[in-house]
């Protein structure tokens, strides 16, 4: 029984955390804005530059939000590459789809969980995951990085950006009273998982109230 608890808990946690990030679909945008000083685009191309991505590649950002990185990824990727972007907020999604239609950008964005990644295996050559890895329980956290390496391609790369210690927030982005996580717990997953040149390393960059940003990546090890 204690085991079945814990796992309502954490599916208690997953839907609280998505409510949140629910009141903040008609404010993402101008927050970003206002976290980044205005620089949101910079810290866009930082993350795709990152992630390594080339003209050609086929791209998936999990946890997509307003859809800002995924279009950047586009840019990148160019018209010989294919681009997606999953989100389980419908409000997400549609912001994401007016965007791209306002850009011509052709992206397919739509609902789908990093823990139940709606495409086959072997598909990506790489996934982004930005400010949304701790908006989740540890279960699908760990499930969700499974699901990364499935659908990545034989050395398929992953990327992770957000805090280099992550403090657990509310929906206005201040700080609850629960632990930190910081990215290096995601090491030993990946590892464990298949990745690898597993690396993590900050990233230089203005983050209003954020002392450390960082970076993991890795490379999907298959046969």
């Amino acid at each position: 029984m204690a085991q079945k608890r814990s796992a309502n808990e954490q599916a208690d946690e997953d839907q609280t955390l998505k409510s949140q990030m629910e009141q903040m679909v008609a404010s993402y945008d101008s927050y970003m804005s206002e976290v980044t000083f205005g620089k949101e685009q910079a810290l866009r191309e930082t993350t795709v530059n990152l992630a390594q991505v080339k003209p050609g590649d086929v791209v998936l950002e999990v946890g997509c939000g307003t859809g800002t990185l995924t279009l950047e990824a586009k840019r990148k990727a160019g018209p010989t590459g294919k681009v997606f972007g999953i989100d389980v907020i419908p409000g997400m999604i549609e912001l994401s789809q007016r965007k791209a239609e306002q850009t011509h950008q052709d992206i397919t964005f739509q609902l789908g969980s990093i823990d139940d990644i709606p495409f086959p295996a072997n598909y990506f050559d790489v996934v982004l995951c930005s400010f949304m890895i701790f908006h989740m329980s540890e279960t699908t956290r760990r499930q969700g990085i499974a699901e990364v390496y499935r659908v990545l391609k034989p050395m398929g790369r992953l990327l992770v950006l957000d805090l280099a210690a992550s403090p657990q927030t509310n929906a206005q982005g201040s700080s609850g009273d629960r632990p930190q996580q910081d990215l290096r717990e995601l090491l030993p997953l990946m590892e464990v998982l298949g990745f690898s040149d597993v690396e993590i390393a900050p990233v230089v960059f203005p983050i209003q109230g954020i002392s450390s940003l960082a970076f993991v990546c890795g490379s999907a090890r298959k046969n």
